[in-house]
């Protein structure tokens, strides 16, 4: 099976997104694949700051614009630092003579992968996976297991360093289709 489109999901602000990276552009060397990369900002930082900014409605306004401030500060230095750290990964892959491109979308991260796999036509989706419990996945809904369950090509979880032994790396790991 080739896969001639790959989207690649990279949680920024994982200490294994170089790993998941790294591993996607063996991929690609290896399948001569186009990338996409693509990164999702959670709205569950939106909803830590907003309530706060309700705060100061009745009785100070100028505690309520402060606040509102804040919160317009905080995103847009928050896709400042995205566009940059997807930006240096295109431009790695562009060295290694990869076809890339890079995408970013705020919500919820699971759906919005899987949707934009479907929309981009990809082959597969790569996408890291850390090591939790299996009650700890299903209280804070892997991202992982969701897109291995929803997406409408195949995947290929990518397994965080602490769940490999130290004998095992991703690359030994294998691919999961749908």
């Amino acid at each position: 099976m080739t896969f001639h489109k790959i989207l690649v999901a990279l949680d920024i602000s994982s200490p294994e997104v170089e790993r998941v990276f790294q591993e996607a552009l063996k991929v690609a060397k290896t399948e001569g694949s186009n990338l996409m990369l693509f990164h999702c900002i959670s709205w569950e930082n939106e909803e830590k700051i907003n309530p706060l900014a309700g705060i100061g409605t009745l009785g100070n306004v100028n505690l309520h614009t402060t606040l509102k401030q804040f919160s317009q500060a905080s995103w847009t230095e928050q896709v400042k630092q995205v566009r940059s750290q997807l930006q240096r990964y295109c431009d790695t892959a562009k060295s290694q003579g990869i076809s890339v491109e890079y995408q970013y979308q705020v919500g919820n991260p699971s759906a919005l992968i899987c949707e934009q796999a479907k929309d981009w036509n990809a082959d597969l989706v790569i996408v890291g996976r850390r090591n939790r419990m299996k009650w700890s996945e299903f209280l804070l809904k892997s991202v992982s297991s969701s897109v291995l369950h929803h997406a409408s090509c195949s995947v290929f979880v990518i397994q965080t360093e602490t769940a490999c032994t130290k004998n095992q790396s991703a690359s030994q790991t294998q691919p999961v289709y749908n």
